[in-house]
């Protein structure tokens, strides 16, 4: 009993000395960013297309897309990637932004017609969920997370 104990002791500081080790790579590293998480994203999404459509190129297609995102988070080159980040930002981060806004709008639409107490609205500001009483009327809503006034109809 004892000698499991010890393992343990000794498996514990290995895992610490291996985190501290990967938490010091990493931060040289470019990571996870707007763009990597579009790219796995199509990469799953083509991996899970392969599984039902057999189809050869689709698997080698998301494959290369998994190894864009694992040279991209890996990347020492930080000026690079930003820039890469920022074109995609400029571009298609408007439309993904939008995307989410909808989606969390829709989202929030749901929530209030099963919740018989509340109407949850979205601030067009900070994008922060706000929740007010039913059945109130319209109101003016000061948002308390950037202080953004507006009118709502409960």
């Amino acid at each position: 009993m004892e000698m499991l104990g010890d393992n343990m002791n000794l498996l514990k500081k290995y895992l610490t000395m291996f985190r501290q080790d990967m938490k010091e790579v990493m931060s040289r590293r470019c990571g996870l960013d707007e763009l990597n998480n579009l790219l796995v994203f199509i990469s799953i999404l083509l991996l899970a297309v392969a599984l039902f459509a057999h189809k050869w190129i689709i698997i080698l297609l998301g494959i290369v897309f998994a190894l864009i995102v694992t040279l991209r988070a890996f990347s020492k080159n930080l000026d690079d990637r930003s820039k890469e980040n920022e074109i995609y930002m400029k571009y298609l981060g408007g439309v993904v932004k939008r995307i989410s806004y909808v989606s969390r709008s829709i989202k929030m639409k749901i929530k209030t017609l099963q919740d018989e107490q509340y109407v949850y609205f979205i601030c067009s500001g900070c994008r922060q969920t706000i929740r007010l009483p039913k059945n109130k009327g319209t109101v003016s809503v000061r948002c308390p997370k950037c202080g953004q006034n507006f009118i709502k109809k409960t």
